[in-house]
């Protein structure tokens, strides 16, 4: 379908469904059900992404000379590497940051309206128990989310106005047989 309609559509769509599922995502919490708050906003995600690896790898090596064209992979392969391990670090920032300020919320609830078993558990392991601890989890997912739907609408944004590969850059791979295009 990419020499069809191109890369632009299967790039937008991807980036639309990635920014609508994360985006759902961030709104977990914790009282949300598995299929309405994990699987049913992974679901839509991973089509989406589904939709972007395979088309941004054609739509990079689109533009290169065949012989070239496993370095260009390779070169998109590293790079899809290193984003996906600061975008992972600065996740994880803000997932760390937002439980450690939910369990500072928490505590002190905790230490209102517990029982008299919970606090003696909780001086011995430090952990609070649910469904406080269900509170700070949840909340550390929902902010972390955010950040990850901002950057697949940045995604979007990129396949909007960057790509200009067309058509016709495309039905050149047609005749290499690479993957998807035979």
């Amino acid at each position: 379908f990419l020499p069809v309609f191109g890369p632009k559509p299967f790039l937008i769509a991807g980036s639309t469904l990635a920014a609508v599922g994360l985006g759902w995502q961030a709104l977990i919490s914790a009282d949300s059900s598995y299929v309405g708050g994990v699987l049913g906003p992974m679901l839509i995600f991973g089509f989406g992404m589904g939709l972007n690896f395979v088309t941004l790898t054609l739509t990079a090596v689109s533009g290169v000379a065949q012989h070239e064209a496993g370095a260009a992979s390779g070169l998109l392969n590293a790079m899809q590497q290193v984003g996906g391990s600061i975008g992972l670090a600065i996740l994880t920032t803000v997932f760390g940051t937002a439980s450690k300020d939910e369990a500072e919320k928490q505590v002190p609830d905790f230490l209102t309206n517990g029982s008299p078993e919970q606090k003696a558990e909780f001086a011995q392991t430090h952990q609070l128990p649910a469904p406080w601890s269900h509170d700070v989890l949840a909340q550390g997912i929902s902010a972390a989310f955010i950040p990850a739907a901002a950057m697949a609408v940045l995604a979007l944004a990129t396949a909007w106005l960057v790509i200009r590969v067309r058509k016709s850059d495309l039905e050149a791979l047609s005749g290499s047989a690479g993957p998807g295009m035979g």
